[in-house]
C-alpha cells in the first residue's frame, strides 16, 4: 500500500520530478564517465601522459564526490520542499509520523534508484560517444579506454544509492521532528539577515587578503611546487566566502536606497535577494570555485590544443620529408599551403649519403637559429653559403634526418656536380615541405606521414619533420588536453546543476508571494522580468568571481609553457563558448522557475 502511495505521489508531480530526475541522471552519468577513467588502471598504465596525471585524477575524484554530495543535498532539498505541504496534510488527516516518514523514505529512494539506473545507462552512452567525439576532435588515441567498465558501474551505483539512502533517512528524521503547522506553513517563513558593519568590514579585508595570498601561491608555483595547489585552494575558498558574506548584503542594502529600487519590481527584487542571498553564500562560493575550475580546465585544454602545432613548428626546419614521392603523395602535397619546398638527390652507399653541391647552391638548406632567450620567436629560419654550410650546417639534425637507416643516420658528404654524377649508390629523391600553418594542414599531413612511415620507417630511427614532432608531443600532452576538456565539461554540468537546484528548492515558497503580486494587479510580464533579473544576479555573482579566479589562476601554467606560448592564448573564444553554455543553464533554470512560481493566467 505504501509503495502504491509513493508511486502515486511521484506520478501526480511527475512534471516537477522530471526536472529533478533529469538533473540527477546527468549527475550520475558524469560521475560514471569520470569513474570510468579514474579507476581504469589498464587505461592509466597504457597512456604515459594520463598515468602521470594520477594526482589530478585523485584530486578530481575527491572533488567530484564532494560536489555530488552537495548536489544530492540540494536536489533532496528541492524534493522535500515540493512535498512538505502534502505531508502536513496527510498528518492532519490522521496519518502517523512514522507512516509519513516511511512514505518520504520510499519516495526519495525510488527517485534516487531510478535516477542512478538511468544515469548509468546515459553514462555508458556518453562514455562511448562523447569521449569518442573529444578524442576525434583532439586527434588522440588512448589505449584500453572502454565504455563499459564494471568497477566504475559498481562505484557509481554504490555511491549514489548510498547517498540517497542517507538522504531518505535525513528526510525521515527532519519530518518526524517538524510540527504539522511548520510543514503546512514552511513556505511562509522568512529569514531576515542582520548587517553588522564592523564585522563585515573585517571579513571583507580578510577575504581580499586571502584571495591575494591564493593568487600569489598559484603564480609562484615554480618555487612552491605542488604545495601551491592546496594553499591556493584553501585561501581562495575562504577568501571568496568571506568576501561574499561581507559585500553582497551591503551592496543590496545600498541599492535599496537608490531611485533604481523604486522602478518596476526592483524593490521587490532586492527584497527577495536580501532574504535569499545570505543563505546562498556557501553555494555561491562553491559554484564560483567550480566555475573557475571548469573554465580553467577547458582553457588549459584548448590552450594546449592550439599551441602544440605552434610549438612543433618552432622545433625544426621542415614539416615533412617525402622520399621518392608517389603520385598519391604528390596529390596530398598539392593540397598543402606550402611556404617552402625543396627537392634534393641523394646517393646512398655503405654508411654514407652523397649530395649534389649544385642542388644545395640552387636551393640552400634552411637552418634554424637557436637563441639563449628561451623565446621560440627568436629562433628564425636562415640559409647560408655552401662553404659555411659544409663547416657547420652539414651536422644539423634536420639535415641528417633526411637520410635514415636501420642503424641511424647516414654520414652526409657533398660532392661537385661532376663527382656526384660519377658516384655510384642507391638514388633517392627527397622532398622537404614546410607549410604555412601546421594546424590548417593537419588532415593532409596525417595522410602523407602515414604513407611515408609505412614505406620507409624503421624502429628506433630519429624523428623526421615537424609533423612527427607534433605527433610525439600530442602523444605526451594530448592526454592533458583530454583531461582539461573532460573535467571542464563535468564541472560545468555539476556546478550549474547545483546552483539550479538550490534556486529551484526555494521556488515553492515563492509561489505565494507571486500570487499576491498577481492579485494586486502586477502584470505577468513584469514578474517575468523581475525573476529574470533575480536569477540572473545569482548566476552572475559566481560567474564574475570565477572569471577573476581563472585570470589569476592561469599564472600557474606559465612555467610549463615556453615563450611565446601562453596559457592566455585564445582565452577570449574559450570564455565565450563556456559562458554560452553557462547561459543555457541559466535559461533552463529561469524557464523552470517561471513554470513553478507564476500563477496560471492569460497572456498580458
Amino acid at each position: 500500500m505504501l509503495g502504491k502511495l509513493a508511486l502515486a505521489g511521484i506520478k501526480n508531480r511527475r512534471r516537477d520530478y522530471l526536472v529533478l530526475l533529469a538533473g540527477l541522471t546527468m549527475s550520475a552519468a558524469i560521475f560514471y564517465m569520470f569513474a570510468n577513467l579514474a579507476t581504469n588502471q589498464a587505461f592509466l598504465k597504457a597512456n604515459a601522459a594520463i598515468s602521470s596525471a594520477n594526482v589530478i585524477f585523485g584530486f578530481g575524484a575527491v572533488l567530484l564526490i564532494l560536489i555530488t554530495v552537495v548536489y544530492i543535498m540540494y536536489a533532496n532539498s528541492f524534493l522535500l520542499s515540493m512535498r512538505q505541504h502534502d505531508y502536513g496534510l496527510f498528518m492532519m488527516l490522521g496519518a502517523t509520523r512514522k507512516r509519513v516518514g516511511e512514505l518520504v523514505f520510499l519516495e526519495t529512494l525510488i527517485l534516487g534508484t531510478l535516477a542512478t539506473a538511468i544515469g548509468l545507462v546515459l553514462g555508458l552512452l556518453m562514455s562511448k560517444f562523447l569521449v569518442g567525439f573529444l578524442l576525434n576532435m583532439l586527434g588522440l588515441h588512448l589505449s584500453h579506454l572502454t565504455a563499459v567498465y564494471v568497477p566504475a558501474i559498481v562505484a557509481t551505483g554504490v555511491l549514489y544509492v548510498g547517498l540517497f539512502i542517507l538522504a531518505s533517512l535525513f528526510n525521515l528524521i527532519k519530518l518526524t521532528r517538524t510540527t504539522v503547522l511548520k510543514l503546512l506553513h514552511s513556505d511562509e517563513l522568512a529569514n531576515q539577515p542582520k548587517v553588522k558593519p564592523l564585522r563585515q568590514m573585517v571579513q571583507g579585508v580578510l577575504g581580499i587578503g586571502l584571495l591575494a595570498a591564493g593568487y600569489w601561491a598559484l603564480a609562484d608555483i615554480k618555487a612552491l611546487q605542488l604545495l601551491a595547489i592546496p594553499i591556493g585552494l584553501v585561501t581562495i575558498t575562504l577568501g571568496t566566502y568571506l568576501l561574499f558574506r561581507a559585500t553582497i548584503l551591503m551592496v543590496i542594502r545600498a541599492l535599496r536606497h537608490t531611485g533604481w529600487a523604486k522602478k518596476h519590481l526592483n524593490g521587490f527584487l532586492l527584497g527577495q535577494l536580501n532574504f535569499r542571498v545570505h543563505n546562498y553564500t556557501r553555494m555561491l562560493t562553491i559554484v564560483s570555485l567550480l566555475f573557475a575550475m571548469a573554465l580553467g580546465a577547458i582553457t588549459v585544454g584548448s590552450g594546449y590544443h592550439r599551441q602544440l602545432p605552434m610549438m612543433a613548428e618552432k622545433i625544426g626546419t621542415y614539416t615533412v620529408a617525402v622520399h621518392d614521392k608517389t603520385a598519391r603523395e604528390q596529390k596530398l602535397i598539392d593540397q598543402l599551403h606550402i611556404a617552402h619546398q625543396a627537392t634534393y638527390t641523394q646517393k646512398r652507399q655503405g654508411k654514407t649519403v652523397y649530395y649534389n653541391a649544385s642542388e644545395l647552391t640552387a636551393t640552400p638548406v634552411e637552418l634554424r637559429a637557436h637563441s639563449n632567450s628561451g623565446n621560440m620567436n627568436d629562433q628564425k629560419l636562415y640559409t647560408e653559403s655552401l662553404t659555411k654550410f659544409k663547416k657547420s650546417g652539414i651536422s644539423d639534425l634536420d639535415f641528417l634526418s633526411l637520410a635514415l637507416g636501420k642503424v641511424g643516420a647516414y654520414a652526409p658528404k657533398i660532392l661537385t656536380a661532376k663527382q656526384f654524377a660519377k658516384q655510384s649508390g642507391t638514388v633517392v629523391m627527397v622532398t622537404t615541405v614546410r607549410v604555412k600553418n601546421l594546424q590548417q594542414d593537419l588532415p593532409a599531413l596525417k595522410k602523407l606521414n602515414k604513407l611515408e612511415t609505412a614505406r620507409f620507417s624503421q624502429p628506433g630511427t630519429m624523428t623526421v619533420g615537424n609533423y612527427q614532432n607534433y605527433e610525439m608531443m600530442l602523444a605526451f600532452f594530448g592526454g592533458l588536453e583530454f583531461i582539461g576538456y573532460f573535467l571542464g565539461i563535468a564541472f560545468l554540468a555539476m556546478l550549474a546543476s547545483c546552483l539550479m537546484f538550490k534556486i529551484l528548492s526555494g521556488a515553492p515558497g515563492d509561489q505565494r508571494r507571486y500570487r499576491m503580486l498577481y492579485k494586486v494587479g502586477v502584470r505577468q510580464s513584469l514578474m517575468r522580468h523581475g525573476i529574470a533579473k533575480e536569477i540572473g544576479i545569482l548566476f552572475l555573482i559566481p560567474g564574475i568571481m570565477g572569471v577573476i579566479d581563472v585570470l589569476f589562476g592561469l599564472q600557474m601554467f606559465k612555467p610549463l609553457m615556453a615563450a611565446p606560448m601562453s596559457p592566455y592564448l585564445g582565452i577570449g573564444s574559450t570564455f565565450l563558448i563556456f559562458i554560452g553554455l553557462y547561459a543555457i543553464y541559466y535559461l533552463i533554470t529561469l524557464a523552470l522557475y517561471w513554470r513553478i512560481v507564476l500563477p496560471q493566467a492569460p497572456n498580458d
